[in-house]
């Protein structure tokens, strides 16, 4: 089924933060997953699979960095496979019309457009809408060593959204030819009202170490959106050996939390930072590996002993000069071939690799260098290195999907997949290549979800800040411990922590009635005089703002060049200070003016909580009936 036609700096600080719960990242709804139900003889489905097998292996060369085909619902055998996944998953005309009269038709529009092509064609690449592909990572092995447990799932991420998504896997043992097949396990799911980021859908397949075996993983994705009338349905297929003993096969090193703290954040910063960064652009000065650098040559990990001192033996350069609208990911991660009749294998070759960052909004970020030919072959364990640059959207609809302007705070979840074939030789001395296909991720259903923030709130350096003794010191010389007169009642807070580093826009320069004036980077958060409080850039003239002399009047907002100035940021308060004062209470006098600390600014740039929508009430009224079966079912 083709595509409807669609809908026509990593700032200062980009954090992943981890969060507790199954935090999915769509806003849909979604009933527990049900493996495949016997509606459909397995004969019958395990016939179909082999066909449509056969048809992805015809097709995916032409696919570059996608892991599913679109399917041809004017072919015959294609839309039958369709609505036979479907039945099997407990869906029928009866308890759900709106799904089988849209693919109704779809059926008819494909036909209309069919021209007596044949159904094997490939079908015209197009952006993608919606992304799918299998998490296939490293499989628990028995304790005697004789069957592997794999859990694999389906991740689809719609661009924008969808109505209706469905999602189904399943799990087949075959022969190498896979001439012969046994169902392992399967599993099939839906989402209404979300779509953008949907890995609910996986199973667990508990598979026999075998020469000669393989477990193939295959997924129906099926998503339609009444609001834009894009619509998709997408078939993907995953294999790997079992006759491999992957112990440890694909182990993610980095990213990672290396500065504990109170979230289990992730926090990578780019242009300026403090303590609580996990990972900071670095170069080195005089043999020493220092943050935030006029020039950046790399990323650099934090001490997890020292936070904000980085550790030279995690540091990784740039591969070409720094871009600050490009997001960058350090990666590392430990890659073992596996054994097979217990002789230690050799990955021989790589035919996949590919890093996803998957928005809140359902944008696919990725690596802008295919990164397969710089993995590491001709050994059973080895690591890998690499700094990501993944800014390449691979919608491709808008090449500003994936700068940093357009992931401001935006959540997004990690994943990592990597394709290739093991070289495994016999006691007899004869070698055999056994494919296998692993991945890892940080997201939901680890119980841990990442978020970029791209913040850009600090000072510039010579910016006047009020300390509690009544002595006013330059920003860039205030040190941790410090004592700060903050606006909440004229409260005293200590400085927990220092950003500094460095800035590329312009500042917003604020002079008011009262003769103050101060340097803010764009997104600072400014405390106005009914206690609001706003990003330095959205002022204008006459505004009305709080100062250490009482309200004032903005008589001048402009934008000046920053001139190679530093830039700083503070954080205020102790938990014991932070208990006595109230929303307003992380604030200083900078230049006269009441402005925000770190963690207001954070609070600021973090998207509004929006109250949770109904999903009926968001539902188009044909899908109703259909929401509200898929919730009764879901209550039985």
């Amino acid at each position: 089924m083709g595509l409807e036609k669609a809908l026509s700096p990593w700032k200062c600080f980009i954090r992943a933060v981890q969060l507790s719960g199954l935090a999915l990242l769509s806003a849909g709804w979604s009933p527990p997953p049900r493996p495949l139900s016997t509606n459909v003889s397995h004969q019958v489905l395990t016939g179909q699979s082999q066909q449509m097998s056969a048809l992805y292996d015809a097709r995916s060369r032409t696919r570059g960095d996608r892991l599913s085909i679109e399917l041809d619902l004017s072919d015959d055998t294609q839309y039958g496979f369709v609505l036979n996944r479907l039945h099997a998953a407990g869906k029928n005309e009866r308890n759900s019309p709106e799904l089988f009269n849209k693919l109704a038709r779809l059926r008819r529009r494909a036909l209309s457009r069919g021209n007596g092509q044949p159904a094997a064609a490939a079908l015209p690449e197009q952006p993608i809408w919606c992304d799918h592909y299998l998490i296939v990572k490293p499989p628990v092995p028995s304790n005697d060593g004789k069957s592997m447990r794999y859990e694999p799932y389906v991740h689809v991420s719609c661009q924008g959204g969808a109505t209706y998504v469905y999602a189904d896997i399943v799990a087949y043992e075959t022969n190498q030819t896979e001439t012969q097949s046994r169902l392992v396990a399967s599993n099939a799911g839906e989402e209404y009202g979300g779509g953008t980021n949907f890995i609910d859908v996986g199973t667990v397949a508990t598979v026999h170490v075998a020469d000669g075996r393989l477990l193939r993983l295959e997924s129906i994705a099926l998503a339609v959106d009444d609001v834009t009338g894009r619509d998709v349905s997408t078939y993907t297929v995953a294999r790997t050996s079992v006759a491999l003993r992957e112990e440890g096969g694909f182990t993610l090193l980095h990213p990672r939390e290396n500065v504990p703290n109170n979230t289990a954040d992730i926090v990578l910063c780019q242009l300026r930072g403090g303590a609580d960064c996990d990972y900071a652009v670095a170069g080195y000065s005089n043999g020493v590996l220092m943050a935030y650098p006029p020039t950046p040559t790399g990323v650099a990990a934090s001490r997890t002993d020292a936070p904000g001192v980085l550790n030279p033996a995690d540091y990784w350069e740039f591969s070409a000069p720094f871009n600050n609208r490009r997001l960058y990911i350090p990666v590392r991660t430990e890659i073992k071939a596996g054994s097979r009749n217990y002789l230690q294998c050799k990955v021989d070759s790589y035919t996949y690799g590919r890093i996803r960052l998957h928005t809140d909004t359902g944008v696919v970020c990725s690596n802008t260098v295919d990164f397969k030919s710089l993995l590491p072959v001709g050994n059973y364990a080895a690591t890998f290195n690499h700094l990501a640059d993944t800014s390449y959207s691979i919608n491709q609809n808008d090449p500003e999907d994936c700068g940093v302007n357009k992931v401001l705070n935006r959540a997004t979840t990690f994943t990592i997949t990597i394709m290739g074939k093991a070289r495994c030789t016999s006691a007899e001395g004869v070698d055999y290549l056994e494919p296998f296909y692993k991945s890892q991720a940080i997201d939901g259903r680890e119980l841990t979800t990442q978020r970029l923030f791209f913040r850009n709130s600090c000072m510039a350096e010579g910016t006047r800040i009020q300390l509690a003794g009544g002595r006013v010191v330059p920003v860039e010389q205030v040190k941790l411990g410090d004592k700060v007169l903050a606006g909440a009642g004229r409260a005293v807070l200590t400085v927990t922590d220092v950003a500094r580093g460095n800035e590329l826009a312009p500042f917003v320069h604020l002079r008011d009635s009262l003769g103050h004036q101060v340097m803010l980077t764009e997104m600072h958060p400014i405390v106005t005089a009914k206690g609001q409080v706003v990003a330095a850039r959205d002022l204008k003239v006459r505004d009305q703002v709080r100062t250490d002399k009482g309200v004032a009047s903005l008589t001048a907002v402009k934008r000046v060049p920053v001139k190679g100035k530093r830039v700083f940021n503070l954080k205020l308060g102790t938990a014991e200070e932070l208990a006595g004062v109230d929303a307003l209470g992380q604030t200083m006098f900078a230049g006269g003016f009441l402005v925000g600390d770190m963690a207001m600014q954070e609070e600021l740039e973090r998207p509004a909580n929006e109250p949770a929508a109904d999903v009926l009430a968001r539902l188009p009224k044909a899908w109703h009936q259909d929401y509200l079966n898929a919730r009764r079912r879901s209550a039985e």
